[in-house]
């Protein structure tokens, strides 16, 4: 008699295991955690959004003039594209460090919003009494 072998079967005869079925449930069983606003704050982003627009321009001045200067005869086509490049370029990293900045800021919130009132992280620290004897 021959034998099945699992490598012989194509796709069609795969059928899942019942354990990988998922189990019917309910939404409201499921437990909810209060969640952030995904977007920083508009200042937060409208300072992030100038920030890289200043790069960008600095970059491309800088890049456009380093590109001049290496050049005799007036090659404009050269230092545009050479002003191109440093535009992007500092627009880029700009970009990146906002982004990282505007994560950061959202979840130091997240953080402070979850945190019991009374944690001691959220508290400030005592100060020892001053003694009398003390001329500082």
């Amino acid at each position: 008699m021959h034998e099945e072998d699992p490598g012989d079967r194509t796709d069609g005869d795969l059928e899942p295991a019942p354990s990988a079925l998922p189990e019917s449930f309910e939404p409201e069983s499921l437990p909810s955690t209060p969640l952030s606003a995904a977007a920083p704050s508009r200042p937060a982003r409208t300072l992030a959004f100038v920030s890289i627009v200043v790069a960008g321009v600095c970059g491309g001045l800088i890049g456009f003039a380093f590109t001049d200067l290496q050049c005799d005869d007036g090659c404009t086509a050269l230092a545009g594209l050479g002003g191109l490049v440093g535009a992007v370029v500092a627009a880029v990293g700009v970009a990146i460090v906002a982004v990282l900045v505007l994560r950061a800021m959202d979840e130091w919130q997240t953080v402070k919003d979850t945190e019991p009132r009374n944690h001691p992280a959220r508290r400030r620290p005592q100060q020892p009494p001053r003694s009398q004897g003390d001329a500082s």
